[in-house]
Formats: C-alpha cells, structure tokens, sequence
C-alpha cells in the first residue's frame, strides 16, 4: 500500500468502523427505550431508584479500576500469546479486584443508605463484573483489524438476551431483581459469545507483564483525573446552585454534545486501532491526522453550529418551555464540542504512541483550571457562568494539544486551514441562510420552523461544500474521504445485486 493510498484507506475504514458504532449506540438508545417503556409498567420507581444506586456506585469502582489493557494490545505492532496471556490475565485482576471491593462494600453502602436490599444487589453485580472478567481477549483482533461489523455482533446479541430476560423476569416476579437479572444476563451472555465468536483460548500467564505495565499504569492514572474531571462540574453546580440547576446542567449537556457523544467519541474510538496501524506500518501520520480531522469536521462543524442556532426552538419543542434557562448553555456547549473535535483526536493520537504522560499533565492542570473557572465564574455569572468556565478550558485544552501534536510530528498550522477552509466558507453561509431564515420565518417556535431551518441550512452546507470542492479542482480532503467511504459502504450492495 503506497503512502497515498495508506490514509485515504484509513479514513474509509475508520469511518465505516465509526459508522457501526454510531448503529450500535442508536441500536441500544432504541432498545433502552423500548425496554423502559414497558418496565415502568411492571415495576415501580423505587425499584428504579434502588438498582440505580447500586450501578452508580460499582460501575464506577469498575471505571476506577480501568488499566486500559485492551488498548495497550490493540496498539501493538506484533501480537504473541505471551501478550494476549498477560492482557488476560491483567483483565481478570482488574475484574477479581473491582468485584472483591464492591462486594465488601455491599454492606456498609446499604447502611448508609439505609436500604438492606442494595447489599444482594451490589453482590450480584459484583459477580457480573467478575463475569465480564473473563472476556476473551482474543475479541481485541475485531478493533486491532476495523471489523467492527463483529464487535457490533458480540455486543448486540447479549445485549437483546439481557433485555427478554429483564422483561420476563419483570414478568413473572413484578421486583427490582428483574434489572439485575437483566444486566447478569448481558454480561454473561457477552462472555459466552466472546468465546463463541473467536477461536483464541487464553491462559494464566505474566509473561508480557513488562511490556504493558508502562502504558497500563499511565492509562489507569489518565482514567482517574479524567473522572474526576468530568464529574466535577454536576458537583460545584449543586453545591453552589442547587439541584434544580444540575438538572438543567444535565439537559444542557446532553443535548450540546450530542454531535461529540453520537460522532467524535465513534470515531475516535474506530481511529485509535487505525492510527496504530498507520504507526506500526510507518506511513505518513500527518497525512492521515489531517484527511480525519477535515473529514470529522466536515461533520461536526455544521452540526454543532447548527444545533446551536436553533437550540431556542430545539429545546422548547423537545423538552418544553419550563426548561428554557437551558438554551445558552446548550448554545455554548454545542460550540465548545467543535474544540473537543481536535482536542481528541489529538489525544487518540498521542495515546497510539504512547504519550500518556503529557496527556496526564495536560488534564490535571485544565481539571485545576476548570474547578478554580467554576467557583469564580458560578459565583459571579449564575448557571450561565459554567458555560464561560467549560468553553474557556476547552480552548486552552485545544491549544495544549495543538501545540503537542504540532510539535511532535512536524505538523503545521497552515496544512489545517488548507484541508478545511471549504468546511469553514460552507459552514459561514449555511449560518448566515440560517439566520435569514429565522428572519423570514418570525420567532414561533414550532416544529415546521424547525425543519425548515435545519432543511435550508443542511442544503446549503452541502450545495456549497460540494461547489467549492469541485472549484478548487476536486483536491484529496474531506470531501473525497466521505465519498471513498460512501463507495465503499456501497460496494457490497454492488456486490449483492450483480
């Protein structure tokens, strides 16, 4: 493969990668809908609140425990049994450790709480986590190879099983232990199917324990101050402000983001086996950076733009008007994610070569940033000033890692405007046709408006992208990376009707 072909290959496989990624987070949104729906028929709220204590509190000493063993596999450049060994066997530690604490905590979690049916939950879990331990690590080769097609097998399948067990359990028993059911149910179900779906068979083995203890430990360092930092906010939030606050905290959140969760975090995590490829191979990494940052963008940069134009009308017709305090930070937060675009494929990046302990610096001091940000910012501009305080750390942290990568591997400013400037001019006049049609529509918030802004919006984003690529004499970019992978998404279907 020729270090033209190597990126353009990359970001089609990588975004095909990403694209069953995004179908498996809409399939299990789909699912969990469904699946509530008709739990909250057959069970009461309390048994919600209780299961969901006990979640919160395990599945967050399990994050806590996370040595970040899979990638530490997945970017390797040769792959032995001592390695998969050892990766095994680091896995089921991790596991054995996480259940043993969350089961010695079950009792004194339940009298805090004051709820003596939380400690059988939590030991329940606990088993689960131990369960999923015992993955076979073999499963590692579907990311190490973009198929993703598989991954999406073994999640899928245990994750249907988890749900009929949950409602017929639900069914018959008419108790909480129907969720727990249901999440022992998956968890074993995708051991089993790991098994099933790969031949690997692992053993007990340290062998390799000093070729990933380095990266583990700097992963595991990563996890913990990204938690916390990405927690923080909901904490000063309700200290400061209350709880009524952290709710429109949260809605504003999820909705800003929802380009970052539903786009970048699928790609990048599709990205992370493709650059490593890309690195072991020994082929241009500035090419493939830039051909996945233009292709990204040319997503997410109309998207976030466009959500925050017409987040007013979004937000009143989608939640209601009770929760339009919301609206500027949703405003804000859509346009911090297109910071976050860079800043995390940036750190895909770094992490591929195994520069975690800029990646540690970097995130404590942003997380001392941002939590001197929001008791200054809070205290003085309300709920509003947490969006000046995110927004300030996002380009800080942008610049960080712009700077690094930059440095690194002989990036240059320039090669960023020239692979995204088209994206740029076509996201500035789909603004300003936004903005027209907002003029020409009036301010009712009503659903017809909303589709007919985000209508002329999306068609002059694309009349004016596809224009200008072709102007400029079709050069490689986003626009040939997206359609390369429209090809190739197409082509079994060729293939299937001839």
């Amino acid at each position: 493969m020729s270090k033209t072909e190597a990126p353009l290959s990359l970001a089609a496989r990588t975004a095909r990668g990403a694209g069953w990624i995004v179908c498996w987070r809409f399939a299990t949104r789909f699912l969990g809908t469904i699946s509530t729906i008709l739990l909250v028929r057959m069970l009461r709220p309390a048994d919600f609140g209780l299961v969901a204590l006990a979640t919160t509190f395990s599945f967050a000493i399990d994050e806590l425990a996370e040595i970040g063993v899979e990638n530490a596999l997945i970017r390797e450049p040769q792959l032995d049994r001592a390695m998969y060994d050892t990766g095994f066997t680091l896995a089921l530690i991790r596991g054995s450790m996480s259940a043993l604490l969350i089961g010695a905590c079950a009792w004194p979690v339940a009298g805090f709480f004051g709820e003596p049916r939380l400690a059988g939950i939590l030991l329940a879990i606990a088993a689960a986590i131990f369960i999923s331990a015992a993955e076979n690590i073999g499963v590692i080769d579907f990311r190490r190879d973009l198929a993703f097609d598989k991954e999406f097998k073994l999640l899928l399948a245990p994750r249907l099983l988890g749900i009929v067990a949950c409602l017929a359990t639900a069914y018959v028993w008419r108790s909480y232990w129907a969720l727990v059911v249901g999440i022992l149910t998956t968890r074993c179900a995708r051991t089993a199917c790991s098994y099933l779906l790969h031949d690997y068979r692992p053993r007990l083995s340290l062998q390799a324990l000093h070729r990933l203890v380095g990266f583990s430990f700097w992963s595991w360092m990563l996890a913990w101050v990204s938690l916390i930092r990405d927690r923080i906010d909901n904490f000063v939030v309700g200290r400061m402000l209350g709880a009524a606050d952290v709710g429109l905290y949260s809605i504003a959140w999820d909705v800003g983001f929802i380009t970052f969760n539903e786009l970048v975090a699928p790609i990048c995590r599709a990205l992370f086996p493709g650059l490593s490829q890309v690195r072991n191979r020994g082929s241009d990494i500035a090419e493939a950076y830039f051909r996945v940052v233009s292709a990204t963008l040319a997503v997410t940069l109309p998207a976030g733009i466009g959500i925050a134009l017409v987040a007013d009308p979004l937000i009143r017709l989608a939640v209601g008007a009770r929760w339009a305090a919301a609206i500027p930070l949703v405003q804000i937060f859509a346009l911090v994610g297109i910071f976050r675009v860079v800043t995390y494929i940036g750190a895909t990046l770094l992490t591929v070569f195994g520069v975690l302990r800029i990646q540690f610096s970097i995130t404590v001091a942003t997380l001392l940033i941002r939590f001197a940000l929001l008791v200054v910012l809070i205290g003085r501009f309300g709920l509003i000033g947490v969006g000046f305080a995110v927004a300030a750390v996002a380009i800080l942290e942008e610049a960080f890692y712009l700077f690094e990568t930059f440095r690194r591997y002989g990036l240059r400013a320039s090669d960023l405007w020239r692979n995204n400037w088209r994206t740029v001019v076509a996201t500035a006049l789909m603004t300003l046709a936004v903005v027209l049609l907002k003029r020409a529509l009036g301010t009712d918030a009503t659903f017809a408006h909303l589709c007919a802004q985000v209508l002329g919006g999306g068609l002059t984003y694309a009349a004016v992208l596809l224009g200008a690529w072709l102007a400029a004499g079709r050069p490689q970019g986003a626009e040939a990376t997206i359609l390369a992978t429209v090809r190739e998404a197409i082509r079994p279907l060729r293939r299937r009707g001839a």
